[in-house]
């Protein structure tokens, strides 16, 4: 078995950038977030392997905190457990790109069109969400992380109060700036297959509770 290609940079290989999505500042749906989110359901969640899969995706902003991510992947070059895909660029790509340089199972590819992302993203197992620790990093839930969940990923991303309750046990929560953290969360679901076969089906059971026929008290939580 060998590396993941690690070659097809957003440089490289321009792709169609999708339109700008959503964001949910206090995590409850509204018209157009339910909309980003509907095909995502749609996607078939990958199967069970020894690997686990991991993607992140997003424009690389500092809200997104995509450098604390390449530090994670960093810090998990050593476990042949994992392999990652990074999807995207943006102001913080070169620096992500470069954080995560000694952990060589990492493919990375130019943002996809809209309409291929949800199939390719549920071919993973767990998806990377938000990490930042600015002001607006935490006062928001990324529309990334609904359609990761809507897709069939476990989620691992920041303890904010709107990710707490919009998620709560449906999510891996870790301290936002921390990759060390990220890398722990990682290791425990690859040392517990069931929890992490739990945490994709409660993220899809909960992103269907909120999007797809959502009730007054999924509602109000958010």
């Amino acid at each position: 078995m060998s590396p993941v290609d690690g070659d097809a940079s957003p440089e490289a290989q321009p792709e169609a950038q999708p339109d700008p999505l959503p964001d949910a500042p206090n995590g409850a749906p509204d018209d157009a977030l339910m909309l980003a989110t509907a095909p995502w359901f749609a996607a078939r969640p990958a199967p069970d392997t020894e690997l686990v899969h991991v993607v992140f995706f997003g424009p690389f902003t500092p809200a997104q905190g995509a450098p604390i991510v390449g530090a994670a992947i960093a810090a998990l070059a050593g476990d042949p457990r994992f392999t990652f895909t990074v999807i995207g660029g943006g102001p913080e790509h070169a620096v992500a790109r470069a954080l995560a340089a000694p952990n060589a199972w990492v493919t990375w590819r130019a943002w996809v069109p809209a309409h291929d992302l949800p199939d390719l993203v549920a071919r993973h197992d767990v998806c990377l969400g938000i990490f930042g620790t600015s002001g607006e990093a935490l006062s928001f839930v990324p529309t990334e992380v609904y359609q990761a969940a809507a897709a069939g990923c476990a989620v691992i991303t920041s303890d904010t109060a709107p990710q707490r309750a919009a998620f709560a046990d449906a999510a891996v929560l870790v301290p936002a700036g921390d990759p060390e953290q990220i890398a722990i969360a990682l290791r425990k679901l690859a040392d517990d297959p069931d929890e992490l076969t739990r945490l994709r089906r409660a993220a899809r059971a909960r992103a269907r509770e909120r999007f797809v026929n959502p009730t007054p008290h999924s509602l109000v939580r958010g």
